[in-house]
């Protein structure tokens, strides 16, 4: 058993409880008291080996990096290293993601709207509808009547515009930009 575990026991038959007690106290409070100052002394001493520099600074190289900076900097660059690609790779696959989601969202809203056109067009009011004002379907028995606009006027209805004439002299080209003049609606020269 250690001193202090004996020093703690209450005494028993030929022990006197005090005096035991009384005797381990010392030799701790002694081993205690006596640790300080050896470890000032041996600060104390190191410092005075070389004036102005600490213990640290005596081990570091010349360009002030330590070997245990330089461990750690290579570890950190290892890990950077190592990690840069997989976290290139998961940012990369999170937008291909979110484009896919996207592209899933509008594929469904598209076939939902299918969906709907599809029953629409398989309502037969519906079909009725549409063929009456896109088509002008009438059914059986009905009459229909179309209104036209009215003449501008001055024009004729029975009658065909007059277009321009070309002259069938002069060379190929001269004739060809006449047509295209004539096109146009332009005077030929």
């Amino acid at each position: 058993m250690s001193p202090r575990r004996a020093a703690g026991r209450p005494g028993g038959p030929g022990r006197t409880g005090p005096s035991t007690h009384r005797g381990s106290r010392p030799a701790q409070a002694g081993r205690r008291g006596s640790a300080r100052p050896a470890r000032r002394r041996a600060a104390a001493s190191s410092t005075s080996d070389s004036p102005g520099r600490t213990p640290a600074q005596a081990r570091r190289a010349p360009g002030g990096l330590t070997g245990r900076a330089a461990v750690l900097g290579l570890v950190v660059c290892a890990l950077v290293l190592s990690l840069a690609y997989p976290a290139k790779e998961f940012l990369a696959q999170r937008g291909e993601i979110g484009r896919l989601e996207q592209q899933q969202r509008d594929a469904r809203a598209r076939v939902a709207a299918l969906e709907e056109r599809r029953r629409q067009l398989s309502d037969p009011a519906y079909v009725r509808a549409q063929a009456r004002e896109r088509l002008h379907y009438v059914l059986p028995g009905e009459k229909v009547y179309v209104v036209v606009p009215p003449n501008q006027p001055g024009a004729s209805t029975d009658t065909a515009p007059e277009l321009p004439q070309v002259s069938r002299e002069g060379s190929w080209y001269g004739r060809l930009w006449g047509t295209v003049r004539a096109a146009d609606g332009a005077p030929a020269p």
